[in-house]
């Protein structure tokens, strides 16, 4: 249990982060691209830290209709559908709002938000957007390089971080993982909001205070 949360929040490996582009340049040349990972990745890391009975997903469909979508190429109507995703992890539920141009990719979406509420692929979130060459004939970018796992880490750990997981050794070696385990899945990790964690920090010494 108390590693719980540094498994789910672990960086994955390069070979399972992909790039979507998120904006073209001017000129068509150089495209801004951002990383994510699919569903299928989520669902393996779920399975894998807690284990599939550990687990579990339900869905809502909030809406299903169209949206207007103005661009270059003028003003066209697309399918919109949303999804609210409940995940739950030992005992803890989270839920976010997902979307897209079909239920699929918005049951999709709406997981990895909501999986991200338990750390799972959150550092992506605070890598830099990254400019490429781009083929637009070819459709295609070369994808950036992302930095070690180790260099994520320690570069996007801040130091509020650091000194929970500083506490949550302690309280490993008292013999009182488990209930500091249950702690961080209660915040989902660190916590949304520097006072989430402020509270978390908080909590973790109490505990450890006894």
């Amino acid at each position: 249990m108390d590693e719980v949360w540094r498994k789910l929040s672990e960086p994955f490996p390069p070979g399972e982060v992909q790039w979507r582009i998120e904006a073209l340049s001017r000129d068509k040349k150089r495209a801004l691209v951002v990383p994510y990972v699919d569903a299928r990745t989520v669902l393996d890391r779920l399975d894998r830290v807690v284990g599939p009975e550990g687990w579990h997903d339900a869905y809502e469909v909030l809406a299903d209709g169209e949206r207007v979508v103005r661009d270059e190429r003028g003003e066209r109507r697309e399918r919109l559908v949303e999804v609210k995703c409940r995940l739950t992890l030992l005992g803890v539920t989270k839920e976010d709002v997902g979307e897209g141009d079909s239920l699929k990719a918005a049951f999709s979406d709406a997981l990895k938000r909501a999986a991200v509420k338990f750390g799972v692929g959150r550092y992506l979130y605070r890598l830099e957007k990254q400019w490429v060459e781009y083929d637009a004939e070819k459709n295609r970018f070369t994808p950036p390089k992302l930095p070690e796992s180790e260099e994520v880490l320690e570069e996007e750990k801040p130091e509020a971080h650091r000194l929970i997981d500083q506490l949550l050794e302690r309280l490993k070696e008292k013999g009182l993982g488990r209930e500091a385990a249950k702690i961080i899945t209660k915040y989902g990790g660190y916590g949304k909001t520097p006072e989430e964690t402020r509270r978390l920090y908080g909590e973790l010494r109490a505990l450890y205070k006894g």
